[in-house]
């Protein structure tokens, strides 16, 4: 419903922009990538009208190739991300980032509800930790209202907050739906101390703006990482090597788990680990099958707890792939979930069908599955003890959750 309402504002507000409108040619070329959508969306989708209805879509198409002569280029791509975010799955997106854009140099992270700057460009150093406030005189609320609905990769109220603390940097995206100006710099308001702080702020390349880290700050534990030869799972043995810590970053190759198995398997034994640590957290996705071969590798090894033992940490970003392993886990390794919910819901469209429109180039996806991992209707994964790391944690590069699995790891020694 709120996907409706957003679509019937973006038709009354469009042509508001101070930005060229299309020549006939250009015209031409969009109503032809329109047309090529419209026909993916019907035939590769598996289930395309499961939230927004076939005459809903096909009127939303309508009232934009009808407005083409008013429109520019930055309209157009809102009006299709609004369209694709009504279907209704993380996995049917539109990558407005996938044309030329800017950024506002600005990482953010919501901490109880307020939503701070953890990394920004050397000029605006002053602002990290900051709050934001609002953004030409619309709230954090406001804009988390009128953006989320047009967000990718969101399955849930958990996706939806990490994919909007991303995209509310994209100058284009605030440009389309007329938060911001063309060639005009932007008000941002931040809070500290109970005071406002005001900046006037221009947005930075691509570039300039990927220099910036929305990575947790670890200080502890400072330990290397062990080599086990698949790209994107790092191996940490923890206190005095009696824990297994893999940090499970993104998905390697099917066939690099397959033929690095005995390898690992050889490293654990001769660690003699008890206890397994998996961590899921800012895991977007992958290939769930390669996950599903982790889990084989590590389940003939008799030295670890498989009663009380196991251990898989998840956050708003375990998506898609990390978080159907993480269900998988919970089952097969009777693994227990520590952090807060998943951005993933277990029952699910997915696995990505992606294309590129023919004139535009832009890039989009569309989900041709479904899994349903969990017979009860739920949202997302909710752990089994649930932890969000506070601002103090963050800054201080202190792991609440990781530390809180040592505590419960350490009592059950000690019992």
């Amino acid at each position: 419903m709120r996907a409706q309402l957003i679509l019937a504002m973006l038709v009354v507000a469009s042509f508001n922009l101070n930005a060229a409108n299309l020549t006939t040619k250009q015209q031409k070329l969009w109503l032809e990538d329109i047309e090529f959508y419209q026909n993916e969306v019907k035939t590769r989708h598996i289930n395309p009208f499961h939230t927004l209805s076939e005459a809903e879509f096909n009127q939303h198409i309508n009232d934009l190739k009808n407005d083409l002569a008013n429109l520019c280029e930055v309209e157009i791509e809102t009006r299709l991300m609004a369209i694709t975010g009504a279907l209704g799955d993380g996995h049917s997106n539109y990558f407005m980032m996938s044309g030329p854009h800017q950024h506002f140099p600005f990482r953010y992270k919501f901490f109880e509800d307020k939503l701070r700057v953890i990394d920004t460009t050397k000029a605006y150093q002053s602002l990290r930790g900051k709050a934001l406030k609002a953004i030409n005189g619309k709230s954090v609320s406001e804009l988390f209202k009128i953006v989320s609905p047009l967000l990718p990769g969101v399955d849930n109220q958990f996706s939806a907050k990490v994919s909007f603390e991303y995209y509310l940097t994209l100058h284009k995206l605030l440009l389309g739906l007329d938060i911001v100006k063309e060639g005009k710099p932007t008000k941002f308001e931040f809070w500290h101390k109970g005071k406002v702080i005001e900046k006037e702020i221009l947005p930075v390349s691509m570039g300039e703006f990927g220099q910036l880290s929305s990575a947790f700050s670890q200080t502890m534990p400072k330990l290397q990482n062990t080599d086990i030869a698949m790209p994107g799972i790092k191996l940490r043995y923890l206190n005095e090597k009696s824990v297994a810590y893999f940090a499970f970053n993104s998905y390697p190759k099917f066939e690099q788990v397959v033929d690095n198995c005995k390898a690992l398997q050889t490293q654990l034994k001769s660690a003699q680990s008890r206890y397994l640590v998996i961590d899921f957290r800012a895991n977007g996705g992958g290939d769930f099958y390669t996950g599903l071969a982790f889990s084989s590798c590590l389940l003939p090894l008799d030295q670890f707890d498989w009663q009380h033992g196991v251990y898989v940490l998840t956050d708003g970003q375990t998506f898609s792939a990390a978080m159907s392993n993480t269900v998988q886990y919970q089952q097969i390794l009777n693994a227990k979930i520590v952090g807060t919910p998943t951005g993933g819901d277990p029952n699910h469209y997915a696995e990505s069908y992606r294309f590129t429109l023919p004139n535009s180039k832009r890039k989009l996806s569309l989900s041709k599955r479904y899994y349903a991992f969990l017979k009860e209707s739920t949202d997302a994964i909710y752990p089994n003890i649930q932890i969000a790391p506070s601002w103090q944690d963050y800054q201080n590069g202190k792991d609440t959750v990781l530390l809180e699995v040592l505590n419960l790891i350490n009592k059950n020694k000690a019992q």
